[in-house]
């Protein structure tokens, strides 16, 4: 899916997408979380290779990277596992999220090339800063990857306002200052935090780290998030079923990762519809 049809698609109406460590637990596995995704309503799905050295991963996610690794997850079998999600689900856009040190190993050319034609259609690269991002997007745009650009609550207007004039696809706002993981609390300052950007940003508006809740999910679209990533409780989610070695552990896997995506997915309204239908 090209990045303009991404762009499209956010803004008809808003998405919901699961982060995945790609190769997390195992190769075949992150194919099947894939396709369980889209069955459990998945719009979007955000993918990240597995680095040993992230700057943005708090430890689920760092949990699930160690996973992909240990069984053996290169940058290479990374892209041919790109490749696999993408036939098991061709309708459905795939974020990349990669850290730097993996993008200049292979090139910036070489690699958005094998990733676009993989089946990526946009690249967000964290440790790659606006400043140093013009090299990369000329890339993006030869491979027709689209080519996200992080915010944060701390980013000034004047640079917001740079970074939406760059952005080619969608603006990615961090939820919350520091790394990834579910957070305890209150979410009005999240929510505010949303408004404050989607207003002054032309680009959709997607919204990352730290959503763990559809009440969250729906207070973010309200607020005017096109886009709502979740990472840190899904792979939390993966990480204790995979632990409990026990027959039938693939298919829990995948069973306990739809469970807790569908939640994520389903307006609380029509969950409310349905419990009430339960008990007619």
């Amino acid at each position: 899916m090209t990045r303009s049809r991404v762009k499209r698609l956010l803004k008809t109406s808003p998405r919901v997408s699961p982060f995945l460590v790609i190769g997390d637990p195992t190769p075949q596995l992150s194919v099947e979380l894939a396709r369980a995704a889209v069955g459990a309503g998945a719009d979007m799905i955000e993918l990240g290779f597995p680095y040993s050295d992230p700057v943005a991963d708090g430890p689920a996610i760092q949990a699930a990277a160690g996973r992909s690794l240990a069984g053996g997850t290169s940058t290479t079998q990374a892209i041919a596992l790109l490749g696999r999600v993408h036939d098991a689900v061709p309708e459905t856009p795939l974020n990349l999220l990669v850290y730097g040190n993996l993008v200049h190993a292979r090139g910036f050319d070489r690699f958005c090339e094998e990733v676009a034609l993989a089946g990526a259609s946009t690249l967000l690269v964290p440790d790659i800063p606006l400043e140093e991002s013009a090299v990369l997007k000329r890339a993006c745009r030869k491979a027709g990857l689209g080519h996200v650009q992080l915010v944060g609550p701390l980013t000034s207007r004047e640079r917001l306002a740079r970074i939406d004039r760059f952005a080619d696809s969608f603006v990615y706002l961090v939820a919350h200052q520091g790394v990834t993981g579910v957070r305890s609390g209150g979410f009005d300052a999240v929510e505010m935090l949303v408004a404050r950007v989607a207003n002054a940003v032309s680009n959709p508006l997607c919204l990352g780290f730290g959503l763990s809740k559809r009440e969250q999910i729906e207070r973010a679209f309200r607020a005017g998030a096109r886009l709502a990533v979740v990472g840190s409780h899904l792979a939390n989610v993966i990480g204790a079923v995979w632990a409990d070695d026990q027959p039938g552990r693939d298919r829990m896997v995948v069973e306990a990762f739809s469970e807790a995506l569908r939640t994520l997915t389903t307006p609380e309204t029509g969950r409310k519809e349905e419990h009430a239908g339960h008990h007619a």
